[in-house]
């Protein structure tokens, strides 16, 4: 983890930040797209949290049917997380060499484009900053909290035997699997608690590096729409004290606008690539993380004003709507920026050019004002639609709490 924390300051070198917490959670799992071969750690870490989705769902479906309703939503709840992490791995297995392609079409527009400018250059660099920093708030979150559940079983065996060095200490695992008799017993025990402690980890770097990866291509698009600004600001700025153009600065003019719009396509294209590859992934989080507020709530329902069925609520909708907080901020950058071109366009001197030029101007601006979207099926992930997730959620549990 020393490493992310490098990645907090501003001083680091603008290439260290690009994709940095994705690289690092991602190859650390073995599915960082870059490269030929599949490393052998990413297949040993799917067999893993296969293992581990299937046992604990096993146990959440078992105490279901023991009516212990509350072991039953604590157990389901990070098994239906597991589980879309398990998809997002096979996914990215999909796409590996589309994502790969992604990756460095990025990079290219980004550092070998011609993007020169100091003010494109602080665009660029101030967006990296704030992309390592988001993606690690979820990642360290996730990671101390997975760290505090793995050791919490052994610091409750480490209190009672101080308390009582004679009695009998009870050896639970940090998450609730169906695991045969033989390995939660001496000699085995240790290994299974070890194996069990693993597959969180392997969740943790799973959603971080893929969910990363999703905010890092927004953070970057938005870039690029905002370097598309600072370059229309600089190609009109020379005609500011202008009344009108003559034949040769509007040929140039019209050079250097169509050179904008070629950029802006390609932009656009870029994203409806990436879109389409992340469809599935996206639409499968947002559908885990309604489950786990629905389980949440029903925790809420079932054991009423205990202090622990509202933590429990507290904590999984917390985390269910961090994560959510990443894709929809990423929409919402990605149109918002491509929208702000159209403004800045409108707001430049482009009605000293001649009718030709004011069409190439005029097609930017509405080219700029269907502004794209991360959209997938039945929504689109947005900051207004993560207000409205909040809103109907606090409308169920004001419903919730008046039956009670």
């Amino acid at each position: 983890m020393w490493s992310f924390h490098r990645l907090l300051r501003r001083d680091q070198p603008l290439r260290s930040y690009f994709f940095a917490v994705p690289r690092l959670s991602l190859d650390v799992m073995g599915y960082w797209p870059m490269g030929d071969d599949l490393p052998v750690r990413a297949i040993v870490h799917f067999v893993i949290l296969s293992i581990g989705v299937i046992t604990e769902l096993h146990a959440g479906f078992m105490f279901l049917q023991n009516a212990q309703i509350t072991l039953a939503l604590e157990t389901l709840c990070p098994a239906g997380t597991s589980a879309v992490t398990l998809l997002k791995m096979l996914l990215m297995l999909r796409y590996r060499r589309d994502l790969t392609n992604v990756w460095r079409q990025l990079q290219r527009m980004l550092f070998e484009a011609g993007l020169n400018r100091p003010e494109q250059k602080a665009i660029i660099h101030d967006n990296s900053v704030l992309a390592a920093r988001i993606n690690f708030w979820p990642l360290s979150a996730g990671f101390f909290t997975c760290t505090t559940y793995n050791l919490k079983p052994l610091l409750i065996a480490f209190i009672l035997y101080l308390q009582d060095p004679d009695q009998e200490l009870p050896w639970n695992t940090p998450f609730n699997m169906t695991m045969p008799k033989v390995l939660l017993a001496a000699p085995f025990f240790p290994l299974t608690y070890a194996f069990i402690a693993y597959t969180g980890y392997v969740t943790i770097f799973m959603f971080g590096g893929c969910d990363g990866f999703y905010f890092e291509f927004c953070v970057h698009i938005s870039s690029l729409f905002q370097s598309l600004q600072e370059e229309t600001r600089a190609i009109f700025r020379p005609f500011e004290e202008y009344l009108k153009l003559t034949p040769a600065q509007c040929a140039r003019l019209e050079l250097q606008l169509r050179g904008l719009i070629i950029r802006q396509n390609s932009v656009f294209e870029l994203i409806s690539f990436f879109r389409k590859r992340y469809t599935v992934i996206t639409l499968a989080h947002f559908v885990s993380a309604a489950l786990v507020i629905g389980f949440s709530i029903c925790n809420l329902l079932t054991v009423g004003n205990n202090g622990l069925g509202a933590l429990l609520y507290v904590a999984y909708t917390v985390a269910a709507l961090s994560q959510l907080l990443v894709y929809c901020y990423g929409g919402t950058l990605v149109a918002e920026s491509s929208f702000e071109l159209s403004r800045v366009a409108a707001s430049c001197p482009w009605s000293l050019g001649a009718p030709r030029q004011r069409r190439v101007i005029l097609l930017l601006i509405l080219r700029s004002q269907r502004a794209p979207t991360m959209a997938v099926p039945f929504f689109s992930p947005s900051l207004n639609t993560f207000a409205s997730i909040l809103q109907t959620s606090g409308s169920i549990i004001a419903l919730a709490k008046s039956f009670q």
